[in-house]
């Protein structure tokens, strides 16, 4: 680039026009530089942009010597970093994916959806039946146990849960 000299003093003193032209010289060659890192147009054209913005908040303070050697070591630094953090990301998303937190969802929303299938064939169950199964089955009692509370035969107990275990069967296989 031409007066590079002359181009560097006017970006330290802040001249918009100096930017302009160091834009429109550099522009496509850092975009091509950064895409032969990245293989993104997109991270690429933001890329490009940051190292311009960083010239441009920088050119005050900072001590530039060259201009195209500034910006190309800026774009592949930002390069880099990117990869960097994409490798980084990769795994740790590959990890979520993994871990046995998803499986743990998935096996709550199938207790649930579980439960709630029990809760309405429970209710399907004529009233006695309803009892005795749920004083089985989730209350634990031993059929003697579940006769004497109803005031049943230990066979009539024996029926209901049979009953009950049949509609449970039916239901289960077809899901």
């Amino acid at each position: 680039m031409k007066n590079q000299n002359l181009i560097i003093k006017a970006l330290q003193n802040r001249q918009e026009k100096a930017l302009e032209k160091v834009f429109s010289a550099y522009w496509k060659r850092l975009y091509i530089y950064a895409y032969s890192f990245t293989g993104d147009h997109q991270v690429a054209q933001d890329l490009v942009q940051e190292i311009f913005i960083s010239l441009w908040e920088k050119s005050a303070t900072s001590q530039i010597d060259q201009i195209e050697a500034y910006l190309f070591r800026g774009v592949k630094y930002r390069a880099l970093n990117f990869l960097k953090q994409q490798q980084r990301k990769v795994p740790a998303e590959e990890m979520l994916h993994s871990k046995t937190v998803s499986n743990g969802v998935k096996e709550h929303m199938d207790y649930l959806e579980s439960e709630e299938m029990f809760i309405k064939l429970m209710k399907k169950l004529p009233n006695k039946c309803r009892r005795v199964f749920y004083l089985s089955r989730v209350q634990g009692y031993n059929n003697k146990e579940i006769a004497q509370e109803m005031d049943i035969s230990i066979r009539t107990v024996e029926t209901h849960i049979s009953n009950a275990l049949r509609l449970f069967k039916v239901h289960f296989k077809t899901v």
